[in-house]
């Protein structure tokens, strides 16, 4: 049965990390093929990931066939839209992603469409999302190209904003992270409404490791919740730390079985269903209260795309390394 946290701003402290660690510390995935244990791994990652048959019955919202990054279902007796990522060639919010996500938002809009949760999903076994499009950033910053970067940023916090203000149209979001969030994975799934978390994934910020950091609204998300010492904690040590521990700090709202996410997120939106006008409101409140504007997560981002340049030699190779593996885990061959 899924578990409901309640708003802890305390933390405990942690030794900082020194230099930078051994990847698999970021991403402890290795190719499935080579040795028992990572069969045994690949395993758990399938058993944990959304199986996209719980939504067979669910239809597609029209108009979203072309989308290549997105699965997009919608609930018509919850009125809730199902947003199911599946980047590619790797599960991290490559351009085109960030595109279709804001190019859905718009269609939903334009259509007048009724949504009261909007759920954001992932279909890649054992991780929801795995942050920023390396690749795309290693090559910026070897080529000193300030505008992609600037671009790619601000599409991104976009998309944050989005999510934390439900599309502009007044549904609550709710992230489903059924695997590994790691990076700007986190930091989409902290910008929703509410989260579901299954026991057991991984929750963390690694661009610390790479002499980076996560600056799509990180900072501002975690203090919201849980005070400016979680995000201390979280963002500079870039510590991976158990659901629960996260659940404790307010940082999810639901813990699931693992392999059970899908059945909680459900049971979380039937809850609120009949009081979802006093639901929405509460969000409504919490957002006025504990304000963040557009402008305060611009401003960080301007700040994040500039940085990158200054990463050093070192932290673009570590960035390198990490696509590499992302690779062996994600790209057929």
């Amino acid at each position: 049965m899924p578990v409901r946290a309640g708003w802890v701003s305390s933390v405990s402290a942690a030794a900082p990390g020194r230099g930078f660690p051994p990847i698999g510390f970021i991403l402890p995935c290795r190719n499935p093929a080579r040795t028992s244990h990572d069969q045994t791994d690949a395993i758990r990652w399938k058993e944990r990931s959304l199986n996209t048959d719980e939504l067979a019955d669910i239809p597609a919202l029209a108009g979203t066939n072309e989308f290549t990054q997105l699965e997009v279902r919608f609930d018509k007796e919850r009125a809730a839209l199902w947003m199911v990522m599946r980047a590619h060639p790797r599960p991290t919010f490559n351009p085109d992603l960030l595109d279709e996500i804001l190019r859905l938002g718009r269609l939903v809009r334009d259509s007048g469409l009724e949504v009261d949760f909007w759920v954001t999903a992932s279909s890649c076994p054992g991780m929801f999302n795995a942050g920023g499009d390396l690749p795309l950033f290693a090559r910026a910053i070897k080529d000193g190209d300030h505008a992609v970067l600037r671009s790619y940023a601000r599409a991104a916090v976009d998309v944050v904003w989005e999510l934390m203000t439900g599309f502009g149209i007044g549904a609550l979001t709710v992230a489903l992270v059924d695997g590994d969030a790691l990076g700007g994975g986190y930091e989409c799934a902290l910008a929703h409404n509410f989260l579901v978390a299954e026991d057991g994934v991984t929750m963390a910020f690694p661009e610390m490791r790479f002499n980076h950091f996560a600056g799509m609204g990180a900072y501002s998300l975690i203090a919201r919740r849980a005070g400016i010492p979680a995000a201390d904690q979280l963002l500079v040590h870039g510590a991976r730390r158990p659901v629960g521990w996260h659940a404790e700090r307010g940082l999810v709202d639901t813990v699931a079985e693992p392999r059970d996410g899908h059945r909680a997120t459900l049971a979380l939106l039937d809850r609120f269903r009949p009081r979802l006008n006093s639901v929405k409101a509460l969000v409504r409140t919490r957002n006025r209260v504990l304000a963040i504007t557009r402008a305060e997560l611009m401003d960080i981002t301007e700040d994040w795309a500039e940085t990158a340049f200054t990463v050093g030699d070192r932290g673009v190779a570590y960035m390198e390394r990490l696509v590499t593996l992302q690779n062996r885990r994600f790209v057929a061959s």
